[in-house]
C-alpha cells in the first residue's frame, strides 16, 4: 500500500513537472451575462490591478513570476498561476493570451454579478452613461495554483477584490473574497483554463450576492 501511495504521488509530480519550464499560455474567458430589459444603471471602470508579486514566494498561493523571464507590469497583468515541480519548487508561469488581462476579466466578471442583480451595466457612448451609478474595483489577490497529493491533485483558485460605489446594498467600498478548489487524478495544461473560470464565477456570484437584486 504504501509503495502504491509513493508510486502514485511520483506520477502526480511527474505530471505537475511535465512541461513545467518556460511560460505557459492559458486562454481565460469571463462569464457573459446580458444586461435585463428594466433596471438601474451603472457604469462599472476598468479593473485596478494592486497585486503584489513576491520575488521568492514561500508558498504557492503567492503571486509571482519565474525571474528568468520577462517581469515586466504588462507580464504581471497576465499572470494567473505559476507551475510547480517536484518538491514544490516554483518554475515556469501561467500567463494569459496577449491582449488579455486579469484586469478585463474581472471587470467582465463583475459586470455580470451586476446584470444577474438585476442591473444595466453602460460602457462608454451608450445612452445614460453620463447619468449611470459609478462602480470601482481594486484587484488584491488573483491566483491559481497546484497542490499535489499522495491520490490527486488539488486545483484551486482565490481571489480578493475591493468594490466601491453606492448602489443597491454596496456603500463605499466593500470587499469580495472568493476561493474555490477542484480535486484531479490527472491534471493538464486545460484545468488552470477551468478553475480560474470556475473563479470568475464566484466573483460573480458575490457581486450579485453583495449589491443585492434591486
Amino acid at each position: 500500500m504504501l509503495l502504491s501511495r509513493i508510486a502514485a504521488y511520483g506520477l502526480v509530480v511527474s505530471i505537475l513537472a511535465g512541461c513545467a519550464v518556460g511560460r505557459t499560455t492559458v486562454d481565460v474567458s469571463a462569464p457573459q451575462e446580458t444586461n435585463p430589459a428594466t433596471g438601474k444603471y451603472v457604469r462599472i471602470a476598468p479593473a485596478l490591478d494592486k497585486r503584489t508579486f513576491a520575488v521568492a514566494p514561500p508558498s504557492a498561493d503567492i503571486a509571482s513570476l519565474d525571474p528568468g523571464q520577462d517581469s515586466s507590469d504588462a507580464s504581471k497583468a497576465r499572470a494567473i498561476g505559476r507551475k510547480r515541480g517536484g518538491f514544490g519548487k516554483a518554475l515556469g508561469d501561467v500567463v494569459l493570451p496577449e491582449g488579455k488581462t486579469v484586469s478585463g476579466l474581472v471587470e467582465g466578471a463583475v459586470t455580470s454579478g451586476f446584470q444577474q442583480a438585476g442591473y444595466i451595466v453602460v460602457k462608454p457612448g451608450d445612452p445614460k452613461f453620463a447619468d449611470a451609478t459609478p462602480v470601482t474595483a481594486q484587484i488584491i489577490d488573483f491566483w491559481a495554483w497546484f497542490q499535489p497529493g499522495f491520490w490527486s491533485v488539488t486545483t484551486n483558485h482565490k481571489s480578493e477584490l475591493r468594490l466601491s460605489g453606492d448602489v443597491g446594498a454596496l456603500h463605499g467600498t466593500q470587499t469580495v473574497k472568493t476561493r474555490v478548489s477542484e480535486s484531479k487524478q490527472v491534471v493538464t495544461s486545460s484545468d488552470w483554463q477551468q478553475i480560474v473560470e470556475e473563479g470568475l464565477s464566484a466573483i460573480s456570484l458575490q457581486t450579485k450576492e453583495l449589491v443585492g437584486g434591486q
